[in-house]
């Protein structure tokens, strides 16, 4: 069902003893996201800790000075990848949103017919846009929309402006056409993509899901890592595969597997980090870790260090505590 990732392995690192202790959907994310337990994330309740991604926006600026892009953006949602308490500012820009859409200037039909009338639009707007001194008294979300439409982001955001060749290597996918967008993104700049691929919940009949989803993920993922490895940007981009938890080691009643946060896989691709290996081991019969468990905050500490974060990065909570990203958790030892 892997065969093709089989063949990569070599560009891949996995952790067998990645574990924590939510088993519900929201509870679980939060964890892997965040790095902290939320069990009434199970009951709907928003996330109460700031996601990886939007630490890095607070850390680096929502924008990239350089390329005027994002510095996080969301190609599916997934609880606890916003801000929290870090304010709205320091949220995803969402591509399936008002945002992507708003990208666009709104200009009579006929103009958009004269690319050479384009570009003057263009043009004329910088020029008053400097004249006025407008965006120093834009909000945040006012401030990046300049920075996107002054920017090459509709380019960027663009998949169809990719070699069919490319997009066909992907796979015509969900899967395939957003990891295909995400590597666009980080060789343009963008600091931070999280991608939801849903669908895993095989409590019955896990054997047909495995064998639709798995393959999609043999094939969309292989050709990234082809894809980057070739671009010269694979000690640049970490790719991060991950679940809110693993399945049951045991088959149910339905033929399928239930929720089981004690033990799962972590994959990771890239970054700058030692491949080729296998980190932890799991017990005999797949239940627990046999070695030392390797928690969220781990995680969470790896990609700080390829991301180039503090490790003791603090950030003042809304009570005006200073409150640290990563509490207990150390980059994974293998990889570094």
């Amino acid at each position: 069902m892997f065969n093709k990732l089989a063949k990569q392995a070599d560009k891949m690192a996995f952790v067998r003893s990645f574990a924590h202790r939510n088993s519900g959907h929201g509870g679980g994310t939060h964890w892997v996201m965040t790095g902290y337990d939320f069990p009434p994330a199970d009951n709907g309740q928003a996330a109460i800790k700031p996601g990886l991604g939007s630490i890095l926006a607070r850390q680096r600026g929502a924008t990239n000075s350089t390329t005027g892009l994002p510095t996080y953006v969301r190609l599916g949602g997934i609880l606890g990848d916003g801000p929290a308490w870090l304010g709205s500012s320091y949220a995803p820009f969402d591509v399936g949103g008002n945002a992507r859409r708003n990208m666009n200037l709104t200009v009579p039909h006929d103009r958009l017919q004269d690319r050479r009338t384009l570009l003057s639009t263009f043009d004329k707007m910088d020029r008053t846009i400097e004249r006025s001194g407008l965006v120093s008294g834009l909000d945040a979300f006012e401030a990046q929309a300049f920075d996107l439409i002054r920017s090459r982001a509709r380019e960027t955001f663009d998949a169809s402006r990719e070699d069919p060749r490319v997009r066909d290597r992907y796979g015509r996918t969900g899967l395939g056409q957003q990891l295909l967008m995400a590597r666009r993104m980080c060789e343009a700049g963008v600091g931070f993509v999280t991608i939801h691929h849903g669908g895993w919940d095989m409590h019955g009949q896990i054997a047909n899901g495995m064998k639709t989803l798995g393959t999609q993920v043999d094939h969309a993922v292989s050709a990234f890592l082809d894809d980057v490895h070739q671009r010269g940007l694979d000690k640049d981009v970490l790719l991060v595969i991950t679940g809110e938890f693993g399945r049951t080691p045991r088959i149910n009643g339905s033929a399928g597997r239930d929720h089981w946060a004690p033990l799962s896989t972590l994959a990771l691709a890239g970054g700058g980090l030692k491949m080729g290996q296998v980190i932890g081991e799991s017990n005999a019969k797949a239940e627990v870790p046999k070695s030392t468990p390797i928690g969220p905050q781990d995680l969470m500490a790896t990609v700080f260090h390829v991301l180039g974060i503090p490790q003791d990065l603090h950030y003042k909570d809304p009570t005006g505590r200073p409150t640290p990203m990563v509490n207990s958790g150390k980059p994974i030892a293998e990889l570094i």
